[in-house]
């Protein structure tokens, strides 16, 4: 059998037909809805606006210490605004909830329950970044609202959370610059004794280790070369000093160190002594030259025992003799250094040597006897002992300064052995100190700069919230939305209708019409007789209609009324529509 299709005569059909299953229903839930919409409690709603302002000082002069976002810092009030103890203090400060507290509900019901009412919303804007000038989305303001059933206590309430609000804000920036300045200021005591102790070590330090520092190391050094170059000066000195010495004791071998009886006047005896003594100069040198018997050496071998007659003395004493004895053998030291010992110049020295040996003896036994016989003291010997003595004694000072100066020198010395040893552990600690110096002089200027963000806070210089609208008492309920409700209810209600009227139509809906017949039959049918209507089912017809008619005046007056007194004032919504019309 091929399937039925409706269409939408048919339709029509049935809702014609099943009317009253959908009125009916339609109304009924129409009205139910209404009761219900109108039943509801009206909640109100009181909000207030608050403008974040920027800081006022440019940062470049002051820096704020509270560096989070605004965004933040607003949750971050609301949540501790939204403790339980502080909830619960506002609901018993402003009575709320009354019925449930009658009813002993629990607190975190009733902490929910406001919380559920309370709303904190950011209003955002575009605008331009100062440091980047890219344009981004920024919060400028946000607005607090608290809901209740009695508009006059959700005014105060909002009131309430404007003001706690803006006083946490405040409380917040200025205790956390407070916190930020005793911080630092903490931190830089403890730099500051860190410091000290350093300086107390590297006191100690200096003091353990006072002449190898480091910084006395170019002092050392020099201080060693100035004594090392004394201690030369000084070594030369002393050699020719005794070079002095050497020759003062020559000259004082060829003086007699007593004079003859014969000779009273001493300036006579001194010329005739240089004299004497250049002439055994020169009687020496010339046997260094030349044979005993060469003309030159007998003239001054004559000479010389003339003037050694005239002053009394004897060109054999044992101190002439010596001085030649010592001058022959230094001669023959230098020439052995040169010759073998067959060379004719060694031969004559060595035989020299020993006859000035046998001389020397020889004087040393006439010395002895004649000894006695020497009365008057000669004043030239006496004045080249005392040089003698003398040059010997600036020797001695110079050895003992020689034996100072190496001491110091081994001094100094350990000084600056000691001085990289010590730099390790002196560069530790300076390195240290300036370290901590260092920090300790930002901590310190980073302090200032928190007392000054200290009084930007606590003066309100800095970013402020700014109430620019306080809470009102609302006029009208923020929910439930009754226009609203109503036309869901109406439109849900007259669904109702149509779905019921469906229902009933497929569970007892039967064959009507020529089109079913002709479908089940499977033939047309021969004749159709319409349904023929009496006068009487006119009449009541009519009557049925004039009832709704007046049911739908009624209906209309009443809803106008209710739209009056309940949604908005007729006058108020006439003006609306003239506006809007307007604008069309």
């Amino acid at each position: 059998m091929e399937e039925e299709v409706k269409g939408l005569g048919d339709y029509l059909n049935i809702l014609w037909r099943r009317k009253y299953w959908i009125i009916i229903p339609a109304v009924l839930l129409a009205i139910a809805t209404v009761l219900v919409v109108y039943s509801l409690p009206a909640t109100y709603k009181s909000e207030g606006t608050i403008l974040i302002e920027s800081q006022e000082i440019p940062n470049d002069l002051v820096r704020s210490t509270v560096t989070s976002y605004a965004d933040q810092r607003i949750e971050v009030i609301k949540q501790r605004l939204m403790t339980t103890s502080r909830v619960m203090e506002m609901i018993r400060k402003y009575n709320l909830y009354r019925e449930e507290r009658q009813k002993a509900t629990a607190t975190s019901a009733l902490v929910a329950l406001f919380k559920s009412n309370v709303s904190v919303d950011l209003v955002q804007a575009n605008v331009t970044d100062p440091v980047s000038g890219r344009a981004k989305r920024a919060s400028i303001a946000f607005t607090v609202s608290f809901m209740d059933k009695s508009p006059q206590k959700a005014q105060q309430v909002a009131n309430e959370l404007v003001t706690e609000f803006l006083n946490e804000n405040v409380k917040a920036r200025t205790d956390r610059a407070a916190e930020t300045k005793d911080f630092l200021k903490e931190e830089g005591d403890k730099f500051q004794a860190r410091v000290r102790e350093l300086e107390k070590q590297i006191a100690e330090f200096k003091d353990r280790y006072s002449q190898s520092l480091p910084e006395l190391l170019q002092y050392n050094l020099s201080m060693i070369q100035r004594l090392t170059d004394e201690q030369n000066t000084n070594q030369n000195e002393i050699l020719v000093l005794k070079d002095q010495v050497t020759t003062l004791s020559l000259q004082l071998s060829t003086i007699p160190s007593a004079l003859s009886s014969n000779i009273t006047n001493p300036n006579q005896v001194s010329t005739s002594q240089q004299r004497l003594e250049q002439l055994r100069i020169q009687y020496s040198d010339l046997l260094s030259k030349y044979e005993p018997n060469h003309p030159d050496v007998l003239r001054t071998k004559r000479q010389l025992d003339a003037l050694e007659k005239e002053l009394g003395v004897s060109g054999n004493s044992q101190e002439v003799i010596q001085a030649e004895l010592e001058q022959a053998s230094a001669k023959l030291s230098t020439l052995r250094e040169k010759y073998a010992e067959n060379h004719p110049d060694i031969k004559a020295l060595n035989s020299k040597i020993s006859s000035l040996q046998e001389r020397l003896k020889t004087a040393a036994n006439a010395d002895k006897s004649n000894t006695s016989s020497t009365k008057n003291v000669n004043p030239a010997y006496v004045q080249i002992q005392a040089r003698i003595a003398s040059t010997e004694g600036e020797i001695a000072r110079l050895k003992n300064r020689q034996e100072d100066i190496k001491q110091k020198i081994a001094d100094f010395e350990k000084r600056v052995a000691e001085t990289y040893q010590v730099q390790r552990a002196y560069s530790d600690l300076t390195r240290d100190h300036d370290n901590t110096l260092a920090k300790y002089r930002e901590l310190r200027s980073k302090q200032l700069q928190a007392e000054l963000a200290q009084n930007l806070e606590s003066e309100n210089k800095g970013e402020s919230f700014s109430l620019i609208e306080p809470p009102a008492v609302p006029s009208k309920a923020e929910k439930p939305n009754r226009p609203k409700l109503l036309v869901l209810g109406v439109g849900a209600s007259i669904g109702a209708g149509l779905g019921l009227a469906l229902l009933i139509e497929l569970l007892f809906g039967g064959v009507r019409g020529y089109t079913q017949v002709t479908h089940l039959v499977g033939k047309t049918p021969l004749v159709v007789i319409p349904v023929i209507t009496t006068s009487r089912e006119l009449a009541r017809k009519k009557t049925i209609r004039n009832r709704w008619i007046v049911f739908a005046i009624f209906v209309a007056i009443v809803t106008v009324i209710a739209v009056h007194f309940y949604v908005v004032n007729l006058e108020v919504l006439w003006f609306k529509l003239m506006r809007k019309v307007s604008l069309l």
